[in-house]
Parts: C-alpha cells; structure tokens; sequence
C-alpha cells in the first residue's frame, strides 16, 4: 500500500512538473483569448518607468528648461524693447530659444568627443549625408531623396515653422532632436544611437561646417596653409 501511494505521489509531481515546465507563450503579435482587447501584448501600466529609462532634461531632450526659456524670451524683449511680446512668447522664436545652443559637456571634453562623432557619423550619417556633410552620400546616387547640405542649405524643420535659418547656423539641440525623433525622409536613431553618441555626433557636426567656412585667422598653423597654397601641385 504504501509503494502505491509513493508511486501514485511520483506521477502527481511528475505532472505539475510538466505544466509548470511547459507554460503557454504567445508569439509576436499574437491574439489572446484571455484578454478583452486579445491581444498577447500587454501595454505597460499607466505612469511605470522600467528602471533607468526615465530620461528628462535637456541632455536627453535638446531642449532647455522650461526657466531658462522663459528668462531668454525675457533677454530678447529687452534686447528688442519696440519687438511686440506676442512676435516671442509662444511663436516659432520661441520655439527656436528653447533649443539648446550649446554642447551639454565640458569644454575639454570635445576633442574625444568629436572623434566619437566622426566615428557615429561615419556609420550612421554619411550613407545619406557623405563624409563631408553635402547631402550627396551613396544611398543619394542610388535614387534614395537628397538631405540638404549642413554647410549651404536653410533648416526645413524651421521653413514648415515660417523660419529661414541655414542648418550651420540652427541650435546643436535642434540636430539632437532630428536624429532622435527622426523627420521628413530620416528615420528615428533613437534605438540605434544613445544620448551620449548623438551629442557627439552633433558636435562632429558643427566640426565640419568650420571646416567648410575657416578663414585663415581661424587656422591653427598659418604657415603650413599658405605653404599648401603656394604649392598646390604638391601631394
């Protein structure tokens, strides 16, 4: 008697076993019958966070505080005393302050990165936009829509909003937020690029726009230049 019951407890356990094994799973996109909107997905519920994902800020964001918009808005008035309130507050100059327009990093920080930049765009940027930033990358010369050039071209982003500004001359936080959001024929990089990168790129970016518009007060070592000028010919 009590073989069968050791027996008879071996095949119970033995079968929870299987089913705890063997939970159902749903694939991708796949319909629940569980569900009153069937569907297997389930969204997350409203107000979580998953855990380091709560990115806020002008770091994260391109755009400046809500304080520091307003104490700019204040500064062009001032700067611009027969300017009416309503040709800044809540117009497409507004919108244009609350960009960043500076690199969120220290100063020595910028050679390392724009390098990393240089490396990011260089992977992600030029098939579209080439090395140089003309707008005349590979995926260009097989049909794909030209991006403007980031040295001659205006903003497009800021003619939808009745603005005329050329790319070189838009805030850093108005690329940051291109390349994260995506606009027009570019995708969001969100996924593929992190925070960090992004600013590195853009600030790749504001290095080859000098580079296309030094002059020779500009250049670090003069005489080399004039040297390349007299001697063109030389490899």
């Amino acid at each position: 008697m009590r073989k069968l019951v050791l027996l008879a407890s071996v095949i119970a356990l033995a079968g929870c076993r299987q089913q705890m094994a063997h939970q159902p799973a749903y694939r991708p996109l796949a319909p629940s019958a569980f569900f009153s909107d069937q569907r297997s997905a389930r969204p997350l519920v409203e107000g979580t966070v998953p855990r380091g994902e709560l990115r806020q800020g002008p770091f994260f964001t391109g755009r400046k505080s809500a304080a520091e918009v307003g104490a700019r808005e204040g500064a062009a008035l001032i700067a611009n005393p027969d300017l009416p309130g309503a040709a800044v507050f809540g117009t497409v100059e507004a919108d244009y302050l609350a960009y960043l327009d500076a690199l969120p990093f220290a100063p020595e920080k910028l050679p390392r990165m724009a390098r990393r930049g240089q490396e990011r765009f260089n992977i992600f940027c030029s098939p579209c936009h080439d090395r140089a930033g003309m707008g005349q990358g590979m995926i260009v010369e097989r049909g794909y829509l030209k991006p403007p050039s980031f040295h001659t071209d205006l903003s497009r982003g800021f003619l939808l909003r009745n603005k005329s500004v050329k790319l070189r001359d838009v805030p850093v936080g108005y690329y940051f937020e291109v390349i994260t959001n995506g606009f027009g024929a570019m995708p969001s990089y969100r996924k593929q690029v992190p925070p960090a990168d992004r600013w590195a790129i853009v600030a790749y970016i504001r290095v080859l726009q000098l580079s296309q518009d030094a002059n020779l007060d500009e250049v670090a070592d003069r005489r080399d230049l004039k040297v390349l000028q007299a001697k063109p010919d030389t490899p």
